[in-house]
């Protein structure tokens, strides 16, 4: 017998159906959790950036099949899947967790801001999606650090934030502890190495440029690099890195301190670094120009002297082309000029001021070109400088020159511009900074003469000055005033006393003449007040001190005066003196140094004026070992044979 449901019965069944189907459908959705992020939003062209895409699923189906199309400029290096699998049992409650990170490396090719993603996976017949993430690509050396990365905790054996934690959520305010493969200690590639230069501590100096012109800014960066697990200590006997070649200016406010700027992984272990210094050089001449080591001591259980390292910097001229008239080889950054004049209108024969400033980074120029104009006579300038750190680790500010400008012509005189001509060394181009002066109009007039200005009258209540004096004496005889008998005897005796003590005078001049201190005795004093100079505080005043002992030294072991003369002249009289030309030359380039850092417009450091005495002494001591003494070197031309002082 057929049982034939009737519609009634039919149309509830279907009405049900949907409703157990329709109350289900959330149920499924609402046990699939997809999560994505990237591990940076700012990196640099080149750089790799990594999407990672994090599928939870409680519904008993198991995500697959990850997918992800990389937008155009990027191109995929590097995936990795893991699917994760996790049952537990709280409370006699049984829960499965399925799960499935995907994770994409992507290489940047072009600048600019991207989306990434969403990638997807696979559950249940269909397919579920992330979200898109956002990266910004900028140029090199333009990035921001990149955030620490999510790593494995201590003991934790679930990963460091894995979704599938049993424990996750039973402690309120213990589910976002920040993870990290170091125990808390994040690193900065930039700063990794691939081995270690010393153990426990060591320091590393790098240049932000090998190859630059005269003048163009070569950033010098020394970093201390010290073992985390081992015990830190204050660094003493600390020596700069000098630079005899650079002119150098510190990028950092305070050289006393080093300041920790993160950490880096050096030979598979983390290190913590430290920036101890900064400094903007400036090169002063073409070649290959070396920078010597920084030292210091540490006072770390076994730690002793740690040095960086020395690095060499080609330094050539900026190019010929195109070179305007004018440029002064070493006048490069970027520079403007602004003028000032006042008064606009002056008698002739006055003077008017002049306020030029002078803005930028780079090598500041000491001296600016001011215009030629008959009639207008400029004065040496006043300077002010407030120069330092500016962006982007450049070095720079404003230097301001403060003119006295005379004219001595009358009617508009137009004082032109100044004109910079400088080398920019991001452009590679001459570029030319200008100022105008503007006209003056200058009246016809004479120069006021000063005797002719009438003094003013002081205490004018006083009474009027006497014609004659009160109490006139009475006429005498000449013969009875005593300045006659003093005249008449005294003049003999005067014209005795004179003539003894004209000779006296010639002979005490003639001894004086005769008594000239000898070479070896001016050299002993020089070597003196070098040796009181070294151990003040002015290195200006002692490099001055230890270029007149140098010179003393010479003349008095060689009888050869080198002030004054070309380098390849005075090796040529150093080595006819008996001296050896490599002693020759190392004497002269001594000589020379001492110079420049002597007239150096950024000072000169203590202990690198002691260094350069320190060499002096060695090639003194190799002068005095090969050259025969003055009096038995052949005669020299009297302008040689001079004193240097």
């Amino acid at each position: 017998m057929r049982i034939v449901a009737p519609p009634a019965a039919l149309a509830l069944a279907l009405a049900a159906l949907a409703f157990v189907l329709a109350w289900t459908a959330p149920l499924r959705a609402q046990g699939v959790d997809v999560t994505a992020s990237l591990d940076a939003d700012e990196i640099e062209l080149g750089d790799t950036v990594t999407y990672t895409l994090q599928a939870t699923s409680t519904t008993g189906e198991s995500p697959s099949d990850p997918r992800l199309a990389p937008p155009a400029g990027f191109t995929v290096v590097d995936t990795s899947a893991s699917p994760t699998h996790m049952v537990s049992i709280i409370n006699g409650q049984r829960s499965d967790r399925h799960g499935l990170t995907a994770s994409w490396r992507l290489s940047a090719g072009r600048l600019g801001t991207f989306t990434i993603g969403p990638a997807s996976v696979a559950i249940g017949g269909a397919r579920k999606s992330g979200s898109a993430q956002r990266v910004t690509v900028v140029p090199p050396g333009q990035g921001k650090p990149r955030p620490r990365r999510p790593g494995r905790q201590p003991f934790d054996p679930f990963g460091g934030g894995s979704p599938f934690d049993p424990f996750k959520g039973l402690f309120p305010g213990m589910d976002d502890e920040p993870a990290d493969p170091f125990g808390g200690i994040g690193t900065d590639p930039k700063l990794a190495l691939e081995t270690a230069r010393a153990p426990t501590a060591f320091l590393h100096a790098t240049v932000d440029k090998t190859r630059a012109v005269v003048g163009e800014q070569v950033t010098l960066t020394v970093y201390l690099y010290e073992d985390i697990r081992a015990r830190q200590g204050r660094p003493t006997d600390v020596h700069e890195a000098t630079a005899t070649d650079f002119v150098k200016r510190s990028l950092v406010q305070d050289e006393t301190r080093a300041v920790h700027v993160g950490n880096a992984m050096v030979g598979g272990r983390p290190w913590s670094v430290k920036l101890v210094r900064k400094n903007a050089l400036f090169p002063i001449k073409t070649g290959r120009l070396s920078i010597a080591p920084m030292s210091l001591t540490l006072s770390h259980l076994r730690v002793g002297l740690r040095e960086s390292e020395t690095l060499y910097v080609d330094v050539s001229e900026p190019p010929v082309a195109n070179r305007p008239a004018g440029y002064q080889i070493g006048d490069t950054g970027d520079f403007s000029l602004s003028a000032t004049t006042a008064p606009r209108s002056v008698d002739q024969h006055g003077a008017v001021g002049v306020t030029v400033e002078l803005r930028g980074s780079g090598n500041m120029p000491a001296t600016l070109p001011t215009p030629e104009i008959a009639g207008v006579e400029w004065l040496e300038p006043q300077t002010v400088d407030s120069l330092g750190p500016v962006s982007n680790d450049k070095f720079g500010g404003t230097r301001t020159f403060s003119y006295v400008v005379r004219l001595q012509k009358d009617g508009a005189i137009d004082l032109g511009e100044i004109r910079l001509p400088y080398f920019d060394p991001q452009t590679r181009t001459y570029e030319i900074a200008r100022a105008a002066l503007g006209i003056v109009q200058v009246a016809k007039g004479h120069a006021r003469d000063a005797g002719g200005e009438v003094a003013e009258t002081l205490l004018p209540d006083l009474p009027p000055p006497r014609a004659a004096l009160e109490g006139k004496r009475a006429e005498a005889f000449l013969t009875e005033r005593p300045i006659y008998w003093a005249a008449l005897f005294g003049s003999p005796l005067a014209c005795v006393a004179a003539i003894a003590l004209t000779g006296a005078v010639r002979r005490a001049r003639e001894r004086r003449a005769n008594a000239a201190p000898s070479p070896e005795r001016v050299a002993r004093e020089r070597r003196a007040e070098a040796e009181a100079a070294l151990k003040r505080d002015d290195g200006k005043a002692a490099a001055a001190a230890v270029a007149r002992a140098l010179e003393a030294e010479l003349f008095a072991s060689t009888g050869v005066n080198v002030r004054g003369t070309s380098g390849e002249g005075a090796v040529r009289e150093l080595v006819d003196a008996g001296v050896t030309e490599a002693t020759a030359r190392a004497a002269m380039q001594l000589a020379s140094e001492c110079e420049d850092a002597r007239f150096s417009p950024a000072g000169v450091e203590i202990e690198a004026a002691r260094a350069l005495w320190r060499r002096a002494k060695e090639v003194l001591g190799a002068v005095a070992a090969h050259a025969p003494s003055p009096s038995s070197a052949p005669p020299r031309s009297p302008s040689r044979r001079s004193d240097p002082e």
